[in-house]
């Protein structure tokens, strides 16, 4: 009669399946989907506490780092507050069992330092995240974001990329001609 308690615990603790690698990325991805979802859309901010670790460690465009959920929470409302009725779109989405890449599009309405001459109506832009996840919060963070389309619709700037380094390049040259370089002494 001792063998049927033991059998029954090895029953028991074999039918505790390990969670696969599909539902891993699946919870990945539907935890850092808040992010955007709620976090940005929803406006509510305070649920970066709930997602991510305390000392998270995030890495902007620019290469900007910082180092925890209050300094995200500080970026995240300086993004809401330059631009307008924000609102986050999930375009595509790519997770394996330890990180999520989104490809998320941005609009809003134009930002107050947009130029007069712009012919933008609004702001619409990609942006490139990456999340790391480990026991269920996000440790680690990456954004890449391509700003020329940004900066073309506020700053009223229209052509490509190949026009604008042209352009820069003639002001920076009218610019050296026009300023007197005294000799140094």
């Amino acid at each position: 009669m001792k063998i049927f308690p033991l059998i029954l615990l090895i029953l028991l603790t074999s039918c505790q399946k390990e969670p696969t690698d599909e539902a891993i990325r699946e919870s990945n991805i539907e935890l850092t989907s808040r992010y955007f979802d709620e976090v940005y859309n929803q406006n509510n901010i305070n649920l970066i506490d709930e997602l991510f670790v305390e000392d998270y460690e995030h890495t902007s465009t620019e290469g900007r780092k910082f180092n925890s959920r209050d300094e995200l929470k500080s970026a995240v409302q300086r993004i809401e507050t330059l631009l307008p009725n924000l609102k986050l779109e999930i375009v595509e989405v790519v997770a394996d069992k330890e990180k999520v890449i989104f490809l998320i599009r941005m609009e809003s309405d134009l930002p107050k330092m947009a130029s007069s001459t712009t012919k933008a109506v609004k702001t619409d832009f990609n942006e490139t995240f990456i999340f790391w996840v480990k026991d269920n919060k996000i440790y680690k963070g990456r954004s890449v974001g391509a700003h020329l389309p940004f900066i073309k619709q506020v700053s009223g700037f229209e052509g490509g990329l190949m026009t604008l380094i042209k352009e820069l390049s003639e002001k920076q040259d009218t610019l050296k001609n026009t300023m007197q370089i005294s000799p140094t002494r």
